[in-house]
């Protein structure tokens, strides 16, 4: 089930000290998306001629000026005089919001219904389709010959859990956002198990509709590189990347470990990045750095300035053709972007955000993925195929790989009960009566918990629950689905009862808050009365 455990690091032994990068740099051109978006719409005038104005003498203005000025005060009188008295009955109160941010594009409805029309990729604005930045309409065995020489890209490997991984995602699209480059995005390639195939990240969530959302160009790998060729010609590409794991934590000797260039056929060689990039210096506690750190990277007086310094920034050959090489200028790459933050770590579940207030947040389901979750609610409340699906509560329990943080406390001990989640429900219950009118008596428990009795007692309550294996999810979709399918009944929810410091939980009630305007509780645990309030 869900784990978003991180691996540690795997470390790379070969260390070279006494290279000096002196691999010629592929030749720019000025790009950016906005240059992109003048070739394609046309641009203002150069010029443009004021009328030419008629002078008066200067008593003739004065004049006119207070004949205006005693006209303009005599007009606005006219209503006051005809106008009834108001009396202390007919004055009102002018509402104060609650919030002054902008507020976030939400789905509204408290009945999971279809989130907006399908987009097509044709029917987005030139600038935004993926073939604008490419060079042709096939993947070529080697990447280069699919990117175009006046555009800057930037990628990123995955190497943690499948929700980890969209946050890891999410930073690769801000962070392409602040450097002016388009994103490429690796599969998801993680935990679930050895057999799973790598999962492209337009096959759950829609890009298109992401596109428009946070008005940038996404691509994906497969859409740059046919990888299936790659393997069969085991052709492999040359690439410079920086190394920003072993800088961020003390304890690592390397660059993070990951799956994803081995898929996709890059033999990688990191070179060390700067000291300023951790958030937190000497402190080893902590992995995180910052976006605009990472992003003086990607220009090239800071890229320049790193690389001028080769004993404190070492390349590292790469792991198949021991090469040397520098960070990629064209395609800036960094080893692994999880740990990644604006001001403080793990901002991802504060309001001010920006991965999730400026990527994430538009981040929606595929139509087709949003319709087998439907039918999966349908079967579950025992509806006809076109039956409304009626409001529901989602919990999420995270319980499995847990335990390993509750250290001698013992587990029934450390685990929030399902009385505590049962307290929480009555509170989303009584704000959504509040905010929405309405009272929700539906509660679907989502988790990974393996006991069979734990289980009976969530029914005993009277809350349902999916029945993957009953449904025989893996067998039909995927060992991805069980999981990725949690995910989307729990967004279609009016209202989520999480578990804290789960970031399955998280990416749970920002959906449910953000997407359906959504009352949310977050579940402490880690002793007897965490959730004590």
């Amino acid at each position: 089930m869900v784990s978003s455990s991180d691996e540690e690091s795997r470390s790379d032994v070969s260390y070279n000290h006494g290279h000096t990068q002196n691999t010629p740099l592929l030749p720019l051109r000025s790009w950016s998306p906005s240059a992109l978006k003048e070739t394609f719409f046309a641009s203002s005038p150069k010029s443009f001629a004021w009328p030419v104005r008629i002078s008066f003498p200067h008593r003739v203005r004065r004049r006119y000026l207070l004949l205006a000025v005693i006209l303009l005060v005599t007009l606005s009188s006219v209503p006051m005089l005809f106008s009834p008295r108001p009396d202390a009955r007919s004055l009102q109160t002018v509402p104060v919001p609650s919030s002054l941010n902008p507020p976030l594009p939400s789905a509204s409805d408290a009945e999971p219904g279809p989130y907006v029309d399908i987009i097509d990729e044709d029917a987005l604005p030139v600038y935004l389709r993926p073939e604008t930045y490419l060079e042709g309409p096939v993947a070529t065995v080697h990447f280069r010959d699919s990117l175009r020489n006046d555009t800057g890209y930037l990628t990123s490997f995955l190497s943690a859990g499948f929700t980890n991984d969209q946050i890891t995602i999410g930073n690769l699209i801000y962070l392409s956002m602040i450097t002016g480059r388009i994103p490429i995005l690796p599969p998801f390639t993680s935990y679930i198990d050895g057999s799973a195939s790598p999962l492209p990240f337009s096959e759950i969530f829609d890009i298109p509709r992401m596109a428009l959302g946070t008005n940038m160009p996404i691509l994906e790998w497969h859409m740059v590189k046919d990888v299936d060729r790659a393997h069969a010609e085991h052709a492999k590409d040359e690439v410079g990347c920086w190394n920003i794991w072993e800088v961020d934590n003390l304890q690592s000797d390397g660059p993070r470990g990951s799956y994803s260039p081995i898929l996709l056929t890059l033999d990688v060689s990191y070179t060390r990045a700067p000291a300023s990039v951790k958030l937190l210096p000497g402190y080893e506690h902590d992995s995180h750095s910052t976006f605009w750190a990472l992003a003086k990277l990607a220009f090239s007086e800071g890229r320049a300035e790193v690389l001028a310094k080769p004993d404190e920034h070492p390349t590292r050959p790469s792991g198949t053709n021991n090469v040397i090489l520098p960070p990629d200028e064209q395609l800036v790459c960094y080893d692994y972007l999880y740990y990644v933050c604006a001001l403080e770590p793990f901002e991802f579940d504060k309001d001010y955000s920006p991965m999730w207030r400026d990527v994430m947040v538009h981040a929606h389901w595929t139509e087709a993925l949003a319709e087998l979750a439907r039918g999966y609610l349908r079967r579950l409340f025992r509806l006809s195929d076109t039956a409304s699906i009626p409001p529901f509560i989602a919990i999420h329990a995270r319980r499995g790989d847990f335990l390993g943080w509750c250290g001698d406390v013992p587990k029934e001990d450390c685990f929030a009960p399902l009385g505590v989640f049962a307290r929480r429900v009555r509170e989303v219950q009584e704000e959504i009566r509040s905010r929405h009118g309405v009272y929700v008596h539906h509660v679907i428990m989502t988790g990974d918990e393996k006991d069979p009795l734990w289980w009976d007692a969530v029914e005993e309550r009277g809350w349902l629950r999916i029945d993957h294996a009953g449904e025989r999810t893996a067998e039909q979709y995927g060992n991805w689905y069980p999981v990725v399918l949690d995910a989307v009944v729990q967004s279609m929810a009016i209202g989520f009862v999480g578990t804290d410091r789960s970031t399955f939980s998280i990416m749970g009630r920002r959906r449910v808050s953000d997407w359906n305007r959504g009352a949310v509780r977050m579940v402490k645990w880690g002793y007897v009365g965490a959730d004590d309030h």
